[in-house]
């Protein structure tokens, strides 16, 4: 049982490789990624599930008429490594948080004999455990149950001015203020990234533990959460410069693995002070070119640093780099820069045209919208044919998501109808501009039948496909004259 601080200063005990192991691919665990970061993790990650030695340890420790502490904590350990083992092979979800709920019953038998530091900081880490993997399940409320249960386990460790149990809550109060964000408690979720940046700043200042990494990482997590509280830009833009620093100073102390992240938090940057610049009046055409030429220089730093990864053979750096691409190209065409955006959807469609094969359905529905985008700056270029084109591409790859291919059940499938229906509209206009209206016309009735099996009974569900519904029915109707 890895607690937050054990899986940040390495080893708890051999016993528990194959929990860090599974541990490493779980992302709501913030301190596993301090682990890669530092190059701290010598644990044998790579051992393997013994399943059957597993139960039978487990049967042997059961089978004792008594147990000593030591092998109530033994075996309190055995149960959490066989869960974590199950769900890394698909095992049964049931007997897994069966195996949790073992395991926090024994420790618990075990704590009412007297009051233990030790047994109390494994009691968290069980919940801790099992939120990671109801997170990991979608099962969200469960997941903020158990983050909120373990929190509560370790408030008097940190009473007792633990640094290591301060630290474990910080990244629980991160991982459960990234679950209330994607609830939409936006306060709830505001509270836990408040708490969990002053518990790790506080932390620094009594243990030698370096907590930078997680401060970038809650002041990127409040950056999107101001976004989304649409907070005045100075706040949001505050939050992503603390971040920034953060990481640099991590890269300046030889950790260059964070320029990755670097990047990202560059472009959420200039993602988020482009949003406010369309929205705000200037007092002068060159006062508004000064601030989109500012955030399209900003964006090309994040795409030189993202080039220079991803041309080193990191697949992540590549995968960003394409967004990245991506979102420069749709703002030249908002700003109406048509020959520089089409030059940048070139180039994407040229260079990462192995995405179109994908069977990733949201790489390949983004895949759609670099064609689509492009297909915009050529109509504004009125070169229709070649808009045309560029639009029935994009329609091809948003189809292939909804054929059988993709392993998708009906709602999963239905979440990319609407921007399907949305390229209708697109090749719709495209024929119109090439006098083809019957073709027009057909695209249009098509995109609307295709949402009807989107309508609920639920208004506010049926906001975006009443405004995408209401956008073909204009189309139709400036052609009926």
């Amino acid at each position: 049982m890895l607690t937050f601080s054990e899986l940040a200063s390495v080893i708890y005990s051999v016993d528990f490789s194959m929990a860090l192991g599974y541990l490493t691919g779980v992302a709501m665990l913030p301190l596993v990624a301090s682990i890669a970061a530092s190059g701290q993790n010598d644990a044998d990650d790579t051992a393997e599930f013994d399943e059957q030695s597993l139960r039978s340890q487990i049967a042997a420790l059961e089978n004792l008429r008594t147990r000593t502490i030591e092998q109530q904590e033994e075996l309190a350990g055995l149960y959490v490594i066989l869960a974590i083992g199950l769900y890394d092979s698909d095992g049964d979800l049931q007997e897994i948080f069966g195996l949790y709920s073992k395991a926090e019953s024994v420790l618990r038998q075990t704590l009412a004999q007297g009051e233990d530091d030790e047994i109390r900081r494994k009691l968290g880490t069980v919940d801790l455990h099992r939120a990671v993997t109801y997170n990991d399940c979608d099962g969200l409320d469960e997941a903020l149950q158990c983050y909120t249960t373990a929190i509560e386990t370790l408030l008097p460790l940190d009473a007792k001015g633990d640094g290591e149990a301060k630290y474990d809550i910080a990244g629980m109060k991160l991982n459960r203020g990234q679950i209330y964000h994607e609830l939409g408690e936006i306060e709830k979720a505001n509270k836990d990234y408040d708490e969990a940046f002053l518990a790790f700043r506080a932390v620094e200042k009594i243990s030698d533990l370096d907590t930078r990494f997680f401060m970038a990482k809650v002041s990127v997590a409040q950056g999107s959460l101001y976004r989304d509280m649409q907070e005045p830009l100075d706040k949001i833009v505050d939050a992503y410069n603390r971040a920034m620093r953060l990481f640099v100073e991590l890269i300046d102390l030889g950790q260059v693995e964070h320029e990755r992240e670097l990047a990202n938090v560059l472009m959420d940057r200039c993602s988020a002070t482009y949003e406010a610049a369309m929205n705000q009046e200037f007092e002068s055409e060159d006062e508004q070119k000064a601030v989109f030429d500012d955030v399209l220089l900003n964006v090309g730093r994040a795409i030189e640093i993202l080039k220079r990864l991803a041309d080193g053979g990191d697949e992540d750096a590549r995968y960003d780099l394409f967004n990245a691409y991506t979102q420069q190209g749709a703002m030249l065409v908002d700003i109406e820069q048509f020959p520089e955006s089409l030059a940048v959807f070139d180039m994407v469609i040229r260079n990462f045209a192995d995405f179109a094969s994908e069977t990733d359905p949201i790489l390949l529905n983004q895949f759609a919208a670099a064609h689509e985008n492009r297909g915009f700056a050529l109509m504004h270029l009125q070169r229709f044919d070649d808009a045309h084109a560029e639009f029935a591409q994009a329609i091809t790859c948003r189809e292939r998501i909804q054929s059988p291919k993709f392993d998708l059940d009906d709602d999963e499938r239905m979440i990319f109808v609407p921007s399907l229906a949305t390229t209708y509209a697109n090749r719709a206009n495209a024929y119109a501009a090439l006098g083809k209206m019957e073709e027009a016309k057909a695209d249009c009735q098509k995109g609307i039948e295709m949402l009807q099996p989107l309508k609920s009974e639920d208004d506010e569900d049926n906001e975006e496909i009443e405004e995408i519904e209401a956008m073909f029915k204009t189309l139709l109707e400036s052609w009926a004259g």
